[in-house]
């Protein structure tokens, strides 16, 4: 009988409108958006994960965290809305563009192997992956106002059934907004989070319990 591998929370974060950039400069934007994790984790009762967190490789910007399955609620909240407000206080920009830095987020949570050569091709991982680059979360970032919504958030159903489980009800369920992440061999339930939403036109976005993003 194989071993059942360890539930861990994965946590994707990826540059919005950088696919541009010249590959020289991504090193830099990488280590600007690790600085910023890093720091909010350190004041969230998250420091001691993320110090020992397994940091998976992909291509450009792009960042795949492997923590404890037990950390997922922390980083639904405050997580999200900590890096929310510190990019909106920083004055981190894309590169040559000059433009103010923005982010997606991708959570789940499954089995993943850590320390091994296999924990890049985990199911859980290819899952996150994907759900970084779903329609509605690339949409939520693209129609709004770019001085005002800097993160959009994507949690998996098993991501979103751990976080209300585990008693989370900052922010409450009735400011996630359920969407179908599609792709390539690729159709999943999942719910979108956007801790400052706006709309791309300058106009009042709706309530964020109203919001809805399909495919």
């Amino acid at each position: 009988m194989s071993e059942t591998k360890p539930f861990r929370a994965v946590l994707a974060v990826d540059v919005q409108g950088c696919g541009q950039q010249p590959d020289v400069l991504l090193p830099v934007l990488y280590h600007e958006i690790h600085s910023l994790l890093t720091g909010i984790c350190e004041r969230n009762s998250l420091g001691e994960a993320w110090r020992s967190v397994s940091l998976l490789q992909r291509p450009g910007h792009e960042i795949v965290a492997l923590l404890p399955a037990e950390t997922l609620p922390l980083l639904v909240h405050p997580f999200l809305d900590d890096l929310q407000g510190d990019l909106a206080s920083s004055d981190l920009k894309i590169c040559e563009h000059g433009l103010g830095l923005r982010l997606r987020v991708a959570l789940h949570v499954g089995p993943v192997e850590e320390g091994t050569a296999t924990a890049d091709i985990a199911r859980a991982v290819n899952e996150v992956h994907r759900l970084l680059r779903c329609e509605p979360l690339v949409a939520a970032l693209d129609d709004s106002d770019p001085d005002v919504t800097l993160v959009a958030a994507v949690l998996s159903s098993e991501g979103f059934a751990a976080f209300t489980e585990s008693g989370g009800t900052e922010p409450p369920a009735s400011r996630f907004t359920e969407i179908r992440a599609r792709g390539k061999a690729f159709d999943r339930q999942a719910w979108l989070y956007v801790p400052s939403p706006s709309s791309a036109a300058g106009e009042p976005a709706p309530p964020a319990s109203s919001r809805e993003v399909t495919t």
